[in-house]
């Protein structure tokens, strides 16, 4: 693959095929990151409320992206990796799209952690109201 990125004389497919590239080094790291915050879970599960003001309540966890890694032993060559290549499609690319979605790739780090999800029930629409109608587009 990399000799056909080298014959690639058109700009456009030679920064999508470095971005994508960078991406799935990167995202070997958080597979790694992924388990591992789960394992972290698993083993000292977060105590948080069921409910929180003024009327939400606990639904579910979800995977969020930090900073701070949980398996680093395993994760950092390929994050090191990543990050070479995110740079050098910054450096290669500038200005563009690819270069944005590199810089934003960095920015939100290759860590994972669980993190509680709140939500309000559903409003309580009064009997005989109509519904909404969906608009034609």
């Amino acid at each position: 693959a990399h000799e056909l990125r080298r014959k690639e004389l058109n700009a456009r497919w030679q920064g999508n095929y470095d971005l994508i590239y960078a991406q799935l080094i990167a995202y070997q790291a958080r597979v790694y990151e992924y388990g591992a915050a789960l394992e972290v879970f698993i083993r000292n599960p977060t105590q948080v409320p069921l409910t929180q003001a003024p009327n939400r309540r606990l639904v579910g966890w979800d995977l969020t992206g930090r900073t701070t890694l949980s398996a680093a032993q395993v994760s950092q060559p390929y994050i090191d990796r990543a990050i070479e290549l995110y740079e050098k499609v910054i450096e290669l690319h500038a200005g563009t799209p690819w270069s944005e979605r590199a810089t934003q790739e960095l920015q939100r780090g290759f860590g994972m952690t669980v993190v509680p999800v709140y939500r309000a029930p559903p409003r309580n629409v009064p009997s005989g109201v109509p519904p909404v109608p969906i608009p034609k587009l």
